[in-house]
């Protein structure tokens, strides 16, 4: 009990010295949502619309993503990559960390499928990846936005940047990760 009790009261404090901004959350590398995630796609957000859960108790935002490569996981044209909140009606909702993704916009996206069968970002906003271009070099790169980043050992706030590679090197090291897991795992048959 000790121990819950020790995590809980650093995740207050965590939540406390944010000033309730923000979602508190361990910061990811690139070969934790590699290997976190069951599915890896390059898209374009074509749409997105917001719905209500079942329930009636949450709202998602719901993005129609045309896929143009997979890096992990069975190819498809399309997926549904959805966020905690948005607005539905007069009735909104704002989830710190779920992050906003731009309807246009070409992200490599980092997904887990949650119990009720929906593709959601790994890491919350850290599991999208924003494809931009400078000066004909394509890069990407994630945000922290609405999320307030602890040790994952001591639970305490670090100051941290988001994560940017160039694109192709962001996809080369994708691939390494998963070759490595590959290698990982025979060796553990």
């Amino acid at each position: 009990m000790t121990v819950l009790r020790t995590l809980t009261l650093g995740l207050l404090f965590a939540l406390a010295a944010s000033g309730l901004q923000a979602t508190v959350a361990v910061k990811l590398d690139v070969a934790t949502l590699t290997e976190k995630s069951e599915l890896i796609v390059v898209g374009k957000v074509d749409s997105k619309a917001a719905k209500w859960d079942a329930a009636k108790t949450g709202i998602w935002t719901h993005h129609n993503v045309s896929v143009s490569e997979t890096l992990k996981g069975k190819h498809e044209k399309t997926r549904d990559v959805v966020t905690r909140g948005g607005v539905v009606g007069t009735t909104g909702q704002n989830v710190s960390g779920a992050g906003n993704l731009e309807v246009g916009t070409e992200y490599v996206f980092f997904l887990w499928k949650d119990d009720d069968g929906r593709y959601r970002l790994q890491g919350m906003i850290q599991g999208a990846f924003e494809v931009s271009d400078r000066e004909g070099v394509k890069y990407a790169k994630n945000s922290l936005a609405g999320l307030s980043i602890v040790d994952a050992e001591t639970l305490k706030p670090m100051k941290t940047a988001a994560l940017e590679f160039k694109f192709a090197d962001l996809k080369k090291e994708v691939a390494t990760e998963l070759k490595d897991q590959a290698a990982d795992s025979k060796d553990d048959e």
